[in-house]
């Protein structure tokens, strides 16, 4: 049943080769403020009040996104092989990953606070999908390394 609501595995593959460039787009532009200028909209206005918008760059956006949806077809995508067994994993790993997330949430409450809770916010919205991800690879590999191995 689960397998059915998967994306198809090449899907994965496209996960795999957008993450690196988007995640790197987002490191320079946080720590660098890199900005392609082509995604710079001046005079721009939305709405009043929150939503006014006057020369705003969407390199930002741009990379968010990338990194998200990397981050989704690469967790939620089938495996070449794709069993019960599989399943069950992938049910423990989002499990867990979810735990780990809200951990992380409550202590990042009471240690952050100002401006250094919204950053810690923004890192923490990619948590569960990078904990996904990683347990989910790391049994993945385990178990297949412990087969070759007999």
């Amino acid at each position: 049943m689960l397998s059915k609501i998967l994306l198809p595995y090449k899907f994965q593959k496209f996960g795999w080769t957008f993450l690196l460039p988007f995640a790197v787009l987002l490191f320079a532009n946080i720590y660098s403020y890199f900005e392609m200028s082509w995604l710079t909209i001046e005079g721009l206005k939305v709405g009043g009040g929150l939503f006014n918008i006057f020369d705003k760059n969407f390199t930002k956006e741009l990379a968010l996104t990338g990194v998200f949806i990397s981050l989704f077809l690469i967790a939620f995508s089938k495996e070449k092989e794709e069993d019960e067994y599989i399943q069950k994993l992938r049910l423990d790993s989002l499990l867990l990953a979810y735990y780990i997330h809200t951990f992380i949430l409550i202590v990042g409450t009471f240690v952050f606070y100002g401006f250094g809770f919204l950053e810690f916010m923004a890192y923490n919205m990619f948590t569960i999908q990078l904990i996904f991800i990683g347990r989910f690879r790391w049994v993945l590999y385990r178990q297949r390394h412990s087969i070759l191995s007999f």
